[in-house]
């Protein structure tokens, strides 16, 4: 059999081509799984970051009282009282933008991402916090504070206990109930 120089050139790029088809496919699939560890990744820090503003609250009866109070009606609160719940508000909406901000990256499945939206818009559209969020967020990406601020002129502004009554902060007063 003679294989001229044509016929192995022929073959050596055809080989080489191959060669580059078979990387492409193998980065390809190195990158799907990168992008699939990634949104692990986000999905886990967002549910970390719940857990612990969850235990901030259960652990520390008089900011949670603050918290219900504050979201009810911002003005009522005591000077220190706005402090802590000022803290606690830019606490818990850094977790809503750092949210915002894996989303549009891609890192933040879709439904996690708007099934946490629906209960942040609602949270920020009740009296207390519609009010914190018009005059406390200087520590919020000038991007997201806009977005956000439009979506939330479209909202009524609602108690929350009216929306869920568990957050009804006349519930929650210093006695033990059986």
């Amino acid at each position: 059999m003679d294989l001229n120089w044509e016929a192995i050139t022929a073959i050596a790029g055809l080989l080489g081509a191959l060669g580059v088809i078979i990387t492409l496919i193998y980065l390809s699939v190195q990158i799907k799984q990168n992008n699939n560890q990634l949104r692990g990744e986000a999905t886990t820090a967002v549910f970390e970051y719940q857990r612990t503003l969850t235990e901030m609250l259960t652990t520390n009866t008089e900011l949670y009282k603050i918290a219900l109070r504050g979201n009810e009606d911002f003005n009522a609160l005591t000077t220190w009282e706005k402090q802590q719940f000022t803290l606690w508000c830019l606490h818990e909406t850094s977790m809503w933008e750092m949210c915002h901000k894996l989303h549009q990256q891609g890192a933040l499945d879709e439904a996690l991402y708007l099934g946490k939206k629906a209960y942040w818009l609602q949270l920020h559209s009740s009296p207390g916090r519609s009010e914190w969020w018009k005059h406390h967020t200087a520590m919020l990406s000038n991007e997201f504070y806009k977005e956000i601020s439009a979506e939330l002129e479209a909202l009524p502004v609602r108690k929350l206990r009216e929306t869920n009554p568990l957050f009804d902060s006349s519930n929650h007063d210093d006695d033990v109930k059986a």
